[in-house]
């Protein structure tokens, strides 16, 4: 301690540098820190999905095929079942928005059964149920597009050839890392307005619109027990397995940890990075330092000259490295950590933002669900688009 002051005057001998030092550092950190809690607030959403005994059902092909929804019905008759719902991205643009919120079709007398984290006041979810072109929508969701209880929510299709004007019936709230940015509808309605076009008097009729009728996209299902989701899973593949439409099911948590498979070796390339700025941030405090030593000969061959150790004076002078540099590294890890639990507590429900770039994600919803969010969205429009055109062929 007797050289703490010494230390800290030879910090402050050249403001400039060592300013420039530990902003350089700070960043470097903060923007690796960053990627890293990619995947550590994915497995903490994706973990904490576990207590809700979800699972959901896909066609074995992925989002590219169809689920008919009288899977739906089948899967609720079995034993162990507690409620299901159809769960069909929709996709439509609200006004001139470039990137949609997250919109499903759903089942509206189970749907908040299946979402039992969700909370909706009775009467709201009474006329949303009676309300066939009705939705709900989630309190963040409500405030940032200023709606309200009782307005009109038009939505542009962009998956799907047909318009949805929408009366909000209701608007749903949850804890803090549930998505409350969603637009809950209910399905028949979709579908109604899809066969209109497919089937109707004087619209053009397509293979791809007409297989888009009656498709639910996908199951979500509420189990009994965690101890039955396993064997659900199972047992409703071997349910459909020979069928024209055969299914995967999985549970909610490995469905969202399937969404990170599509970023390939995004860790092995996210750990090369980071020893690539631990290499750099060495090199940038040996320089810095080597340059303050430079300066300072003729002060370190009075210091020898007076008694000091040629080991007392490096140890100083690490001291020194170490200080500018760790104050660095603190700024960058306090600013990365706030930002992550920021991200953390706007992560969104993994049955739903697996799908969406919602308009969260244009408002710093955070890295790790920007970008996963981006990816999901933008593999679920890929799969569509080759669907509609594998269909005309």
């Amino acid at each position: 301690m007797k050289y703490l002051t010494y230390i800290l005057r030879n910090v402050r001998r050249n403001p400039v540098r060592s300013l420039l030092t530990i902003a350089s550092t700070s960043i470097c950190l903060f923007l690796m820190m960053i990627l890293v809690s990619f995947f550590a607030i994915s497995d903490e959403v994706n973990a904490s999905t576990r207590i809700y005994n979800r699972i959901a059902t896909l066609n074995a092909n992925g989002f590219a095929g169809m689920i008919p929804i009288a899977y739906v019905k089948g899967v609720a008759q079995l034993d162990g079942v507690l409620a299901t719902t159809p769960f069909s991205w929709y996709g439509g643009k609200y006004q001139d928005e470039i990137l949609p919120f997250a919109q499903f079709g759903v089942d509206p007398e189970t749907v908040f059964t299946i979402m039992s984290e969700l909370s909706i006041p009775p009467s709201q979810l009474k006329e949303f149920q009676q309300t066939k072109d009705g939705c709900v929508i989630g309190r963040k969701l409500a405030a940032d597009k200023k709606l309200k209880v009782g307005g009109s929510l038009p939505l542009k299709g962009d998956a799907y050839p047909v318009g949805l004007d929408l009366k909000i019936c209701g608007i749903y709230d949850g804890p803090s890392d549930r998505d409350l940015r969603m637009c809950l509808f209910n399905w028949e309605y979709l579908d109604e307005r899809v066969k209109q076009v497919a089937f109707g008097a004087g619209s053009a009729f397509t293979p791809a619109n007409a297989r888009r009728s009656g498709n639910a996209a996908m199951i979500f299902t509420k189990c009994k027990s965690a101890d039955a989701m396993p064997v659900m899973c199972k047992k409703i593949d071997d349910l459909y397995r020979n069928s024209d439409f055969p299914t995967r099911t999985q549970t909610e948590e490995a469905f969202g940890k399937m969404f990170e498979e599509m970023l390939g070796d995004l860790k092995g390339m996210i750990r090369a990075i980071g020893m690539a700025v631990v290499f750099s941030l060495l090199c940038v405090a040996g320089n810095a330092m080597a340059m303050s030593m430079r300066e300072r000969t003729s002060e370190v061959a009075l210091l020898k000259a007076i008694g000091f150790s040629k080991g007392l004076v490096l140890l100083l002078v690490m001291i020194e490295s170490v200080l500018v540099a760790g104050l660095g590294g603190a700024l960058g890890s306090l600013g990365a950590r706030g930002c992550s639990r920021s991200s953390t507590s706007r992560s969104t429900q993994p049955g739903s933002s697996r799908f969406s770039m919602s308009h969260g994600t244009s408002r710093s919803r955070g890295c790790s669900s920007r970008s996963r969010s981006a990816l999901s969205a933008a593999s679920f429009r890929r799969c569509e688009r080759r669907t509609c055109r594998s269909s005309t062929d």
